[in-house]
């Protein structure tokens, strides 16, 4: 069991597991993770990066709808549906769910109730973006260590 608490690789899938059982993590987030390629072991790293910077946009945009003095309720509509669906596919469980609330609200027109559902979003979005920004750095030390194994191998 020791050797569990030392292989980075393990310590990974057990992050992972741990996100999966808090609700924050899906199963799309595992068909990501199978679809890594050997020809870019930072294809993972990289979709997490594209994923992080487009909510941030959606979340900005979102805020901005939201703070109108006439609130730009089809803004709203279309950056969460956006929003959503990058969370999704990413395998944002806890977030989509977020998200999907928020939508209610804002097809309702009821501001007060969007106001506290996006607080929520965001909210999710930190936890979220926390979880994906350990999981890259888990992975990048996983690759970095594997690529300095292989240049120290004899020939």
């Amino acid at each position: 069991m020791a050797a569990s608490s030392t292989d980075p690789t393990q310590q990974l899938n057990d992050y992972i597991r741990t996100m999966h059982d808090q609700g924050i993590l899906d199963d799309n987030f595992d068909q990501l993770l199978a679809l890594r390629r050997e020809q870019n072991p930072r294809f993972i790293n990289e979709l997490i990066s594209m994923f992080t910077n487009d909510a941030e946009a959606y979340i900005a945009e979102i805020t901005n709808a939201l703070s109108l003095t006439e609130v730009d309720f089809s803004t709203i509509i279309s950056k969460l549906h956006q929003l959503k669906g990058s969370t999704s596919g990413i395998g944002g469980h806890r977030m989509y769910q977020a998200c999907c609330e928020l939508r209610v609200a804002a097809d309702d027109g009821d501001k007060d109730r969007c106001d506290e559902l996006f607080l929520r979003v965001k909210e999710e979005f930190n936890t979220l973006k926390q979880c994906l920004d350990s999981i890259s750095q888990m992975r990048s030390n996983i690759i970095s260590n594997g690529t300095r194994s292989r240049r120290r191998r004899p020939l």
